[in-house]
């Protein structure tokens, strides 16, 4: 498929080629970089939302926020936007974000791999 939707299942796909210039190779490199090294983050920060690591909590949800903001995934960026502010608040009741981000991210994943299949020409 050569021609990019604007939007795929929890990808702004408009948004995220806006932030980067209009660059498919370097988004969809992006992409790629995202499904090597974030692709666990949620199990990470489950495991330390079990052990009450509120610091791991903290610093997995903000790296995973900064990413899924650069890709426009919005709706993973939105729970990472909520478990952030709700830690800021001292307020640990994240368990019904994280379940919303486990099917985030499998949807995103999903659109991940048809965008990559874009042309970038």
């Amino acid at each position: 498929m050569s021609t990019w939707p604007n939007t795929l299942p929890g990808l702004d796909l408009s948004k995220a080629l806006s932030q980067l210039g209009g660059k498919k190779k370097l988004f969809v490199r992006l992409l790629g970089m995202f499904e090597e090294d974030h692709t666990q983050d949620i199990n990470k920060i489950k495991v330390a939302y079990v052990a009450q690591d509120w610091t791991a909590v903290h610093e997995l949800n903000h790296a995973l926020k900064g990413v899924t903001g650069n890709l426009a995934a919005n709706e993973l960026f939105d729970l990472c936007i909520a478990i952030d502010t709700k830690i800021k608040q001292n307020n640990h009741d994240l368990e019904a974000e994280i379940e919303q981000m486990v099917t985030a991210m499998s949807t995103v994943l999903v659109s991940m791999a048809e965008a990559k299949s874009y042309s970038t020409e």
